[in-house]
Formats: structure tokens, sequence, C-alpha cells
């Protein structure tokens, strides 16, 4: 099977396209942002948001305001029709108005196999849970990564 490369501001207009239809799009994710979650080469299924908004945790594919480029992260901070997106790789937090968002990812499959990811649309319970731990596990995550980098900082 021949891979076709696209542009991220290609992406994100072929994504529109597809979601204006009501069907869930398909592609291989490049890039380290969303590492340890997402990591280069998983192949996502984005699926539409028809009329409802994605919750904090959840990670969004978002045409980014600046360069019109499709980007995953997850949403960590919602207030009114503004998201806070992050990567889990990244300190930076971009800010996202709702028109933006083009959709949530709903399954991961690495190397061939399916990984459990949380589908809001069919166990909302259990994917509310999943995704609130996975954002503490981060949180912890990204302390303790900065308490060593301090500890073996040289200019101590």
């Amino acid at each position: 099977m021949a891979e076709i490369f696209f542009s991220g501001s290609d992406m994100a207009g072929l994504l529109r396209a597809v979601q204006k239809k009501g069907a869930a799009f398909r592609f291989k994710a490049t890039g380290i942002s969303m590492k340890p979650s997402i990591l280069d080469g998983d192949v996502l299924l984005v699926s539409p948001l028809p009329g409802i908004s994605p919750y904090r945790g959840e990670v969004v594919a978002f045409c980014h305001p600046q360069t019109n480029r499709l980007i995953l992260h997850r949403v960590v901070r919602v207030k009114g029709e503004s998201y806070f997106i992050r990567g889990d790789n990244l300190r930076r937090v971009d800010h996202v108005e709702r028109e933006n968002i083009l959709g949530v990812v709903t399954k991961i499959e690495r190397r061939g196999k399916m990984i459990f990811w949380p589908d809001r649309f069919r166990r909302p319970v259990l994917s509310r849970l999943y995704l609130k731990g996975y954002l503490v596990y981060l949180y912890l995550r990204r302390r303790v990564r900065s308490l060593l980098r301090f500890l073996v900082s040289p200019f101590r």
C-alpha cells in the first residue's frame, strides 16, 4: 500500500471535508508532542464532535489559528467556548476557540494492535475516570522531571 503525505494545512482541510460528511478520519500521526500517549507512527481515528464539546483530558484535533495546521493535543482547561490545549510532552499551552476544534481521538493503533483508549461515546463514565487519572499522571511526571533537572543541574 502506498503512503501519501500531506502538509499540516492540507490535513486540516481533508479532515474538515471528511467530517462534514459525518465520518471519522483515520491517519498516521507524526511528531513527539503527545509522547507517551501518542507516538510517532501511531494510526489514529479522529471522530467528529456533533454539537457536543470536548472535555478536559481528551485529545483533540484542531486547526492552529496562526499556522492553519492540523495539531493533536490534550485539553487541559475549558473556559466557556475557549479551550486551553497542550501536548503531553510540551510546556506551552495553546488557546483555541471551539470553532477550530475538528474532532476527538477515539482509537489508537500501534504496530498493528489496538491500544486502550477511552471512548467517550461508548463508555462515558470510564472515559472520564481514565482521563482524569491520566491528567494526574502527566502532572506528577512533569513535576518529577523538573525536580530531577534541578537536582542534576551543574549550577546549584
